[in-house]
């Protein structure tokens, strides 16, 4: 999103009470991030993004430390080899560079922000690391702890990595997170829940009960506005209409009468892919190998 296009969104910032600055890309290629960051910052707004930590230089940790309120960098493997393996890249030795870079400068500014998370996706075959990922979390000083999200497949051989396909693993591995979290101090959030929490909580709806249109929009960097993060169908567009209209629009109230009600549930809400209101044992909303179309808009090339 450049910032010509975060402008139209300029009359919504005084009414806003947090922002989130990151969809479905790595939001520090974003040309204009800091620039924008920058306008946000006008406001009294609670602001927060989620990084790989990679692009997390020194020139954008010194715009950041002190006015960003919460900072999540994404990691999943926390040994060189096993992050190359899901990172993609070896890189894993820079992010933690850039990390004390980033303390250090809180250090210098004496200040807690932006106060850090590690997020780190639960897979079947990165699962024994968690200790080595809670350890992470101490050594850099994340005081937001470490959040678990679980997998979800989009090929055919990466099915076996999501925790439903050994859920008596995945509830071990829940216990142990449980567990060594308690015994080093350091905050855990299992973002689905564990196996039994979640069995229960998405029983009824299929999914988590959910507030998340009433409070929030998500909008995409060619104007589109989604009704949540893990919706498939645009709401509006907000290069062609006033976002306060969409937010106020018929077609975000019907959405949002159709979230909670199994009798007249969103198609978007009944497998409800979000990781802090979807079901761990439904695999419609787990396994998406065979999808040719995605969350916010995007579709299988």
């Amino acid at each position: 999103m450049s910032y010509e296009q975060f402008m139209r969104l300029e009359p919504l910032l005084p009414h806003l009470e947090s922002i989130t600055l990151f969809g479905k890309y790595e939001p520090l290629v974003c040309k204009d991030f800091t620039k924008i960051f920058n306008k946000i910052s006008e406001y009294p707004i609670e602001s927060y993004f989620s990084t790989n930590g990679i692009k997390l230089t020194r020139e954008i940790a010194e715009s950041l430390v002190g006015r960003l309120k919460y900072l999540t960098v994404s990691i999943t493997g926390f040994t060189p080899d096993t992050y190359k393996k899901s990172m993609g890249a070896r890189q894993l030795d820079r992010v933690k560079e850039n990390l004390r870079v980033l303390n250090e400068l809180k250090a210098e500014r004496r200040t807690e922000l932006p106060m850090l998370r590690i997020s780190t996706v639960a897979m079947q075959d990165t699962l024994d690391e968690i200790e080595l990922a809670l350890d992470f979390v101490n050594e850099f000083d994340a005081v937001e702890g470490l959040q678990v999200t679980s997998f979800k497949a989009h090929a055919d051989h990466l099915r076996h990595l999501m925790p439903l396909s050994d859920i008596e693993n995945y509830r071990k591995f829940c216990r142990t997170a449980m567990d060594y979290a308690e015994k080093i101090g350091v905050k855990l959030d299992l973002q689905s829940g564990d196996v039994e929490s979640n069995e229960e909580q998405t029983r009824d709806l299929g999914h988590r009960y959910c507030d998340m249109p009433w409070h929030r929009l998500s909008l995409q960097a060619n104007g589109d506005v989604f009704a949540c993060p893990v919706s498939y169908d645009p709401i509006g567009n907000f290069l062609e209409t006033p976002i306060l209209d969409i937010w106020r629009g018929s077609t975000l109230s019907t959405f949002r009468k159709g979230v909670n009600d199994p009798e007249n549930m969103n198609e978007d809400c009944k497998n409800c892919t979000h990781c802090r209101h979807r079901s761990l044992l439904n695999p419609e909303a787990n396994d998406f190998s065979e999808a040719e179309r995605y969350i916010a808009g995007m579709t299988r090339i």
